[in-house]
């Protein structure tokens, strides 16, 4: 990249960012050169699957669960009413309503929009390499640097989610033009879904999972591990954006909801829409350069691997009114 187009680059980045900065939506958080005050960061996850979880890399993979999912079980158990309503008519009365097939329809609608979205590939984040490498499907990747990140927290009726926002990849600038740009992103900088875990939606879940990839890029696997003095046993899971029983519910959730919802999978056909969409998920393959790239013999000397180092002074914790406070090393608050 020519040092032109690297100025013109972090200009259309600087103006994407402040169309974030407008929108009411988002609030910025603070950079990876900040750490999480110590005694506030709590890891939960059981990273023991050194395929995807290792020193080199960590996977947030798409072919265990499905995000969402509950979406497509809500709308298959009205799809089935549906057809048993059509065959109720069909042979009772000999004849039946089309408007009975309106609901399946639309059930297989949001089947294909799933089937054809969760095959596009998943996220590394290449510790080695100081890089993320971004699934794009049919087997091919975006690669961004991870010291040029902006974390954000997108505010919806859902909650709050943690995004993290880059420059536009040198791939889709070679693919695109400008306005073809525009639309896609729609005037946002080039956005990597924060989630690992189905506990890290809200204030403190996102914060947590920024400062677990913060320290896991900066120091490796060993930083991001459970302390058991912080976590029960029990509570330490492998990530999966699907939701899991835990007692922690509370009794209504535990014993009440979550045995209801899981008869209501079942006669949604859940089991059989989760193997499709696991199926359709593991035919991606990362391109070669990635795993090159991830592999211990990569021959990184053109890169810039210098892990982002954290502040000394001041550190941030969650909290107060705007979500965080920050406070200097020996823990007081700064005004």
């Amino acid at each position: 990249m020519t040092e032109i187009n690297e100025q013109k680059n972090n200009l259309d980045f600087e103006t994407r960012l402040n169309n974030l900065r407008a929108n009411s939506e988002y609030s910025e958080l603070l950079d990876i050169d900040i750490a999480m005050w110590p005694e506030d960061a709590v890891f939960h996850d059981d990273l023991s699957n050194n395929k995807k979880y290792n020193d080199i890399f960590i996977e947030v993979s798409d072919d265990e669960s499905v995000r969402g999912d509950y979406i497509l079980y809500i709308v298959f158990f009205f799809h089935n009413f549906g057809l048993i309503l059509f065959f109720y008519h069909l042979i009772a009365n000999g004849n039946f309503s089309w408007g009975f097939l309106f609901l399946p329809a639309m059930a297989w609608g949001f089947f294909f929009i799933f089937f054809f979205g969760i095959g596009q590939g998943g996220v590394r984040f290449n510790r080695r390499a100081q890089l993320l490498h971004i699934g794009r499907g049919k087997n091919k990747a975006a690669t961004v640097a991870w010291r040029d990140v902006k974390p954000f927290l997108s505010s919806s009726i859902a909650g709050h989610n943690l995004e993290l926002f880059f420059p536009i990849p040198e791939v889709e600038r070679e693919e695109f033009n400008d306005d073809q740009l525009k639309k896609i992103h729609r005037g946002k900088p080039y956005l990597v879904q924060g989630h690992m875990d189905w506990r890290d939606p809200g204030m403190y879940g996102s914060l947590g999972r920024l400062e677990f990839y913060r320290r896991y890029m900066e120091q490796g696997l060993d930083a991001v591990q459970p302390d058991p003095d912080k976590v029960p046993q029990d509570a330490i899971r492998p990530p999966s954006p699907a939701a899991q029983r835990h007692r922690d519910q509370g009794f209504f959730l535990y014993w009440i909801l979550d045995p209801i919802s899981n008869v209501g999978k079942w006669l949604a056909g859940g089991p059989l829409l989760d193997r499709a969409l696991r199926k359709q998920a593991k035919k991606f393959k990362w391109p070669e350069e990635v795993e090159h790239l991830c592999s211990p013999d990569a021959d990184l000397s053109d890169l810039d691997t210098r892990p982002v180092k954290p502040r000394k002074d001041i550190f941030y914790r969650p909290g107060g009114i705007n979500g965080i406070h920050l406070v200097n090393a020996k823990g007081q608050q700064l005004v």
